[in-house]
Parts: C-alpha cells; structure tokens; sequence
C-alpha cells in the first residue's frame, strides 16, 4: 500500500536540519503549531510534524489543499475525480488525498476536504509561487523599487529604494479577452522520443540503461551562499544541506522503486538529489509497464548520444558579437565573482587563451569522475575537449583572455568550472544530472547548458535544470539546432525555469536558420531570448588555434556572459535574488509584444547610458501594482520587462506589462497567455513626468505569483 508519510518524514527531516543550522524559529506563526509561517505549508491551520507533507509540491500542505487537479480552486470536480476515487481505494494516488497524511484516505480526510472546499482555495501557505529559504539566505524583499544610473560605461549612482504602498495597488477592471499564440498540448508522453524510437526498432529483451524521474514530494530550498571564512574547496554549510536532501531523496526514491516493481523491474544504480530521479538497468520489454506507475513522470535513456549543438560557418572576431551585445561596458568595471559553470564536451586548458592569465577553475569529468565528478582515479577520466572540439570554444568566448589578441577575448574574466558531460559517443544524460548536481555543490551562479536533449520538460535534465534555479542557479542553455520547425526547441532550454538561447549571425544580423524553436508542449515561446553566434574564439585543435563557432551554441556563451555579468552588477548594488538576472535578461531583449518562437524577446543588448530600476511583487488574480517611473527632461526609450518562475506541475498564471504616460494612457504592453515573460517599449522621446510600470495579475489560478520586474529609460 502507498505510504504517503514517506513525504512526512522527508520534510520533517529538512525542517530538523534547518534547526541545526541556526534557522531562526522566533518569526510570526499565525496558526500557533510552533512552524514560523515562513516555513509552513500551511500557515492558518495548526500543522503537527507528521503532517507537513506536500504530495504534489505546489507549495501547499496537503492539510489545507483539497485542488487536486490544481485548478486553483477546491470544486466538485476534485470530489468526483480524485478524492472519491482514493477513498474507495484507501490510497492516495499521488495528489494529495491522504489529506493529514497517516497513509491512508479515510474519513478523516473527507473531513479536511469538506473544510478546504468551504473555503474555495487551497492554502495559504508561505511558500506558494514565494521563494523557500529556510536557511536565511538575504533576498531581495518584496514592493521595493530600486535604481540606479547606468552610464555609457554601465557605472552610476545608485538610486534611493523607494517601498510601494497600497495607493499602488488596485483592482483591474475592463479586462480584455485574449486569444493565446498556440494551444497546449497537455500531458506529453512519460517515454522520452529517442526511448520511443528504440521501442520501434530494438528487441525487447536489451538490456537498457535508462533514468526514471518520480513525481517531486520535496520543495527544493534556496542554500546557503559561501560564507566568510568558508572555502569551495572544503565542506560547507551548502554540503550540510545538500546531505540533507541526499538522505531525504534516498529514503523516498527507495519506497517510490519498491511501488515501481508492481509494474516491472529495474536494477538501481544511482539516485539523484537535485532531482527526484534514479538510474538504473532493465530491458525494453519492460518500459511500458514501469510508465503506467503513477509515481513515475519521465522515463529516457542515460545514454542518449545527443551531439553538442553546434556547426561551423564564415570568420567573425569575438569582438563583434561582444559589440552586438554591448558587454564590454560591464566587463570594464571588473565584475568577476565567481563562478560560472561550463556543461560541455571538456577544454583543453593548455590552450593560449587559458594561460597567462588562467580563468579556468575546476576541471571536471562527469562521465567517469563519480557522484561528485572529480575521482580522478576511475578508468577513462578525462576533462579535455578530447572528441568535439566545442568545450574550449565556449570556454573562450566566457571567459578566454586576450593571449591571441583582443578581438578574441572572452566577455567575461569570471573564474569557469568545466563539467565534462560527454562521450565520444554523445551526450550522458546521467552526467549531466551530476554536473548540475556538482555545479551548485560548487556555488556556480550561472550554469551554462551546451546541451540539446531529447526531452520532455518533465525531463530529468529539464527537471534538474528548474530545481537548480529553486537553490539559487541562473540557468541558461541553448535551444538547439533542430529548427526551423514548430517546436523543436531541445531541454533543458525547453523548461519554465531556464533561459532558452537562439541566435543570429554576428556578422550581419541575419537569422540563425536551424535554431530550434517553440513553442513547448504547454505553449509556452522559446527562445526567451537570442544572441550572436558564428565568432571566431578559440579551437581545441593547438594550443592557438582558433576556429569559427557556430550553431546555438555560439549563441549561448554570449547570453551566459551577459547573464553572469548582469548578476555581478545587481550584487555590488545589494542582495537580489536571481530571478531578478532574468528579468534583465528579458529586458536586455529588443523584441517587444507580440513574441513568436523565432526571437522570443529578441537579441540582447546590455543596458547602458540611462537609468535602470528593479524590484518583484507579489500579483494576485485581476489586480493592478503600480509603479511610479520618474522622467526627466530629454529622456528617449522607455523599456520595461516582467519574468516569473513557475513549476511544471502548477496551472499557469497569466500576468501582463502595461507601459502608461504621464497623462494616463497607455503607450505600450505585453500581453502574451501562455509565456512566463513579457516586454513592453515605448520608442523615441518621453513626455516628461511620472510614468507608470503597471503589472496586471490578468489570471493568477495559483492565488499569488512572484514577478520579478527591470525597466530602463534611456539618456
């Protein structure tokens, strides 16, 4: 029988860790269960330790969560479907039904449910679409507008914060009906198309290595930053909870393959804690079976062999495409906090542009190198760029130095990890999994992802992927090379939670023909954003070889660059979280609404020569947040931007970008349905005045939705 209370335990043991580690238990708790409301599933209804669990991890404790079809409403329908269906079973099918979480549906928890749908909505809870930040890392707080001058040299004065109050805040009124850009497919198939494929063409009885990903139980914490007097090189607060989520995955990836063998079989081999996964061994004959398990949401092969995404195409120097996305700016102030993370074929870091001075860190192979990627001892350990010759080219355009010559430095001189994630055969999904495991082990801010998987966002490498963003990652990757059809956009550029990469020709401007493209199986447009690609850099070839690199992931180390070089600026004002890096990534975009799935919001170029400001809120369901933007006299270009972060499991919410004059009206917006960003520009001269950023929660299911917003107004 299902035992709902592994979740129980699971939390429970988070909660016992963060104790251990100092997290401060004197903060309000309205419901009086001792749970200080900033770590309560349910803030208004007392908690006790067994039933803290989060079966389908939305955010809300199954104690005070009866939508479990996440409509964003308790109803009828999730009596009739769900609840009534578990009841006559006795067992919680996976949504949440076992609402006080004994192991068993009873009467007990028709109670609960009675109590939920009289309220109409499940929660509240202090961690629904908010961030999860038991260990106290300092965020950037809500309803605050920050600023600051942005000159040609990107250096200015930082503007006074000034807090929102609720004059702010109203309700929308006169919304308008909106027809979506495409229609979302729902519930894609749990078996990966390259597994499809072999079901097609192999004999049933090979024996196959494949990684199950589960249905998450856990919320995925912020960790803790790298703390004074803390070294890299040694264990740290963030290994302390990372062990946490270790043992905690373990135990409830160990009940979750026991459910599986109801099914078929699979040997275990490994199991993963950034993401509800395992792999392990079976044959072919029995992947049909084990994707009818309830628990399970994707199966894929560890061993896909995709190729890294790239070709090759005329000369153009680094220095161009550095011009297009106006980098050089930021890259003069001296922005090198560590560390970016590099998940590609290896670097050969004898080569000149990493000598002389060396901006490589770690050199690690996750293919052979083990959990953690750096046992150098195993057979076959290898961190070169042994068989593609791509990882040096990236790590040159992040962060090569000037050896051969300026115009083939890289846009960064950030200190680079190098994850090796392939084979001579292609890409090791398993090493993948590891690398992004090992690179937020490593306090990597940005993760780069030179990966094209053929994958569902319900992926492993998708799933990682947005769990790593949740620990604090800015997480972009490229959409690969399989355009220029619908939605052929690969992962894990294809997840919520990660910035997809196209791109177009240094050398002109031109389109990048086979960029993959959206839109994603819930409708959703990549890229997010494009950047050159096709510039000279670095080759693996010599020591000084260069070559041109092309294909999106030419692209991807230039938006990588930006990104990281964004998240040093925002850091040397202040503490601000990351999703606040992608909302001026999307800013940096020069397409505003409508979007399509070439461009997304366009090719990024850094903000420069005028006043940049910044700040999140919460939006709730037909609610306006103004924000006043102050313009002056002479000022040209008015440009604003929203990004959120959703999960996969959660209903979508629809949240637009209104740009209004000094007189009221409105000048611009962004008003897509089915994207996690939008952007708004107003062009040419500014009526001199208070303007007025407007973010209108047009449809908010989920009941509040964190919006990470960036505007700049040009000199």
């Amino acid at each position: 029988m299902s035992d709902p209370r592994r979740i129980s335990l699971l939390s429970l043991s988070i909660l016992v860790s963060v104790l251990l580690l100092g997290f401060e238990t004197h903060a309000a708790d309205t419901d009086g269960d001792g749970l200080s409301d900033v770590n309560d599933v349910c803030t208004r209804v007392p908690n006790t330790s067994r039933d803290l669990c989060d079966s389908d991890g939305d955010g809300f404790g199954n104690l005070c969560d009866g939508d479990f079809d996440q409509s964003g409403t308790t109803d009828g329908s999730d009596f009739s479907e769900h609840f009534l269906v578990d009841f006559q079973s006795g067992i919680d099918s996976g949504r949440g039904t076992d609402m006080d979480c004994d192991g068993v549906v009873t009467g007990e928890d028709f109670l609960r449910f009675l109590s939920n749908f009289t309220q109409g909505t499940p929660g509240p809870s202090a961690r629904e679409n908010h961030i999860f930040n038991p260990y106290g890392v300092e965020l950037e707080p809500l309803n605050v507008v920050f600023g600051a001058e942005i000159g040609k040299s990107a250096l200015g004065e930082v503007l006074k914060p000034v807090e929102l109050n609720p004059k702010h805040f109203e309700d929308a009124d006169n919304l308008e009906t909106k027809r979506p850009e495409s229609t979302p497919q729902r519930d894609p198939s749990k078996i990966s198309p390259v597994l499809e494929d072999w079901l097609q063409h192999r004999n049933p009885s090979d024996e196959v290595e494949l990684i199950v990903t589960f249905r998450d139980d856990l919320p995925m914490p912020r960790l803790p930053e790298l703390g004074e007097g803390e070294d890299r090189e040694k264990w740290t607060r963030r290994n302390d909870a990372i062990e946490t989520l270790r043992r905690a995955r373990a135990e409830s990836q160990a009940k979750s393959l026991a459910r599986l063998r109801q099914y078929g079989e699979l040997k275990q081999d490994q199991g993963f804690w950034i993401v509800n996964a395992l792999s392990g061994h079976t044959t072919l004959g029995q992947v049909k079976r084990l994707a009818e398990s309830p628990d399970v949401v994707y199966l894929q092969p560890a061993m896909g062999g995709e190729k890294p995404p790239a070709d090759g195409n005329p000369n153009n120097d680094a220095i161009d495409a550095r011009a297009d996305i106006v980098s050089d700016p930021y890259f003069n102030l001296s922005l090198t906090r560590p560390w970016i993370g590099l998940l590609d074929t290896g670097v050969r870091d004898s080569h000149d542009m990493f000598n002389g001075p060396d901006n490589l860190a770690w050199l690690r192979d996750c293919v052979n190198g083990g959990t953690w990627c750096n046992n150098s001892s195993n057979p076959g350990y290898d961190t070169t760029d042994f068989a593609w010759n791509h990882g040096t080219s990236s790590a040159g355009i992040l962060a090569g130095n000037d050896g051969l010559g300026g115009a083939f430095r890289g846009a960064t001189e950030v200190r680079t990890d190098s994850w090796q994630i392939y084979t001579a055969g292609g890409l090791s999904t398993t090493a993948g999994v590891r690398a992004i495991e090992a690179g937020v082990a490593a306090f990597d801010k940005v993760l780069v992802g030179e990966i094209q998987a053929n994958e569902s966002h319900s992926g492993a490498l998708a799933t990682a992927a947005d769990n790593a963003y949740d620990t604090g990652v800015v997480f972009v990757s490229a959409n690969g090379n399989f355009g220029p059809g619908a939605s052929t956009v690969r992962s894990p550029a294809i997840a919520h939670k990660v910035l997809g990469v196209g791109g177009f020709m240094t050398d002109g401007g031109a389109q990048y023909a086979n960029q993959g493209r959206g839109p994603t199986a819930d409708g959703r447009i990549k890229p997010d954003i494009q950047a050159p690609t096709y510039s000279e850099t670095a080759s693996a070839a010599h020591n000084s070889a260069l070559k041109v690199f092309g294909g999106t992931s030419g692209a991807t180390p230039y938006a990588s660059s930006a990104a990281m070089l964004a998240d040093n600026w925002l850091a040397n004002i202040g503490n601000y979280d990351n999703g606040q890096t992608y909302a001026f990534m999307i800013l940096y975009g020069q397409n505003a609404y409508p979007y399509n799935n070439t461009v997304g919001a366009g090719p990024i170029e850094m903000a420069t020569n005028g006043t940049a400001y910044w700040g999140k809120v919460a939006v709730q369901s037909n609610v306006n947040i103004n924000i006043p933007i102050s313009v002056g006299n002479g000022r040209n270009d008015f440009d604003g931007a929203l990004w959120w972060p959703e999960s996969v499991s959660q209903a979508h919410n629809d949240i637009d970008i209104h740009l209004i004059d000094p007189s009221g009206i409105e000048r611009a917006r962004g008003f897509s349905a089915l994207s996690v960003f939008e952007r708004a520009a107003v062009e040419g001269p500014l009526t001199p005045g208070t303007w007025t950023l407007r973010i209108r929660g047009f449809s908010v299911p989920t009941g509040s939705q964190l919006v990470y917003w960036a505007a700049h107004v040009r000199n």
